[in-house]
């Protein structure tokens, strides 16, 4: 049964020293957030004290390497480090550790008072990073260590779900054999780092699902998705917490990508999630921030987000309602065969 009133944890961290001239993935990306949350209007969202993850911690799903190479890197100084281009500065090894330390404490207050939403509002992101390598912007994968953190603690099971517009590739290969943790993802096709493909998991058919959009897929492509695909998924998995890897570079102003959403289509998308973790993962829900570079759009993603996580219909969307493009949807049926998922 659902709780009458349900907190939302937060933390914020914005990374300010690691940074790179001219690069998308900047703390520029957080300052209307930052602004806008010295006032935020939602009593309740309660804001959490962290610290950096320990090496424990980041060991669940990540080896040994990831750490040594980001220290490493960290102490020669600002470079980039693959082609994506991924840039590391001498913050960035301790800005690592504290987003997934922000991360984790949201995730360990929901589980430790039973029930709760939560929003990590971090950076650097963490989906495309690997167990053995940083890359794609990110540099240790947040929501993977909270995930498996959940599993390890107290959770049968638990179910990722991933809109961010490029394919979660670390997500996908740190779990590829984990019997308790489910991942479905959401993502443009052909964009970095090019994997997501519709039958790339065939041994892990029902429990890791992968949804290539169209180019230029409007919002509703997306919202036939999570009505057809992502709840049943949802209803069948058995999840008892659900981590939300939240991109918002799908928004029709971000320059990375071609979809065509808009922040209405965040909040619609954010408060279907908010429903089924409440009627099939026990009232447990965490949003981690992952991409999105326009500044103003990603405030107003953010916002809508946190309306949704508070039951509040009102948000800031300076941008409006998509121009839309006509892009067609995924095959639908042929995921719901190929995953054997049941028909709403």
């Amino acid at each position: 049964m659902k709780p009458e009133k349900i907190p939302v944890y937060c933390t914020f961290y914005d990374a300010p020293e690691h940074a790179f001239p001219g690069h998308p993935e900047s703390p520029q990306r957080l300052q209307h957030v930052k602004s806008w949350l010295q006032n935020p209007p939602y009593p309740e969202m309660v804001w959490l004290n962290f610290m950096p993850a320990l090496a424990s911690d980041v060991l669940r799903v990540h080896n040994a390497k990831i750490l040594q190479t980001l220290q490493a890197a960290s102490r020669r100084g600002s470079h980039e480090i693959d082609s994506a281009p991924t840039y590391v500065t001498e913050a960035s090894y301790h800005a690592a550790l504290m987003a997934a330390g922000a991360t984790l404490t949201v995730s360990r207050r929901i589980l430790s008072e039973g029930c709760g939403r939560g929003f990590a509002i971090v950076r650097p992101p963490g989906h495309h990073a690997e167990a053995d390598r940083s890359m794609g912007f990110c540099l240790l994968n947040n929501l993977a260590i909270a995930a498996a953190d959940a599993v390890a603690h107290s959770l049968g099971k638990v179910a990722i779900i991933d809109f961010d517009a490029h394919h979660g590739n670390g997500i996908e290969a740190i779990f590829l054999h984990h019997p308790g943790v489910g991942y479905l993802s959401l993502h443009e096709e052909y964009l970095y780092p090019g994997s997501g493909h519709l039958n790339s998991t065939p041994h892990a058919q029902g429990r890791i699902i992968n949804v290539p959009m169209p180019s230029f897929a409007d919002p509703a492509a997306y919202l036939g998705v999570f009505q057809q695909v992502v709840k049943p998924w949802l209803m069948g998995f058995g999840a008892e917490m659900l981590f939300v890897s939240a991109g918002f570079d799908a928004h029709f102003s971000d320059l990375l990508t071609s979809a065509t959403l808009d922040t209405d289509s965040f909040y619609q998308i954010s408060k279907i999630l908010v429903e089924l973790a409440d009627d099939y993962c026990q009232s447990r829900i965490l949003f981690g921030l992952e991409g999105g570079y326009d500044a103003q759009a990603l405030q107003d993603n953010i916002q809508a987000c946190l309306a949704a996580l508070c039951e509040r219909s009102t948000y800031p969307d300076h941008y409006g309602p998509s121009p839309g493009h006509p892009s067609g949807s995924p095959d639908i049926e042929k995921i719901i065969a190929l995953h054997q998922l049941r028909k709403e």
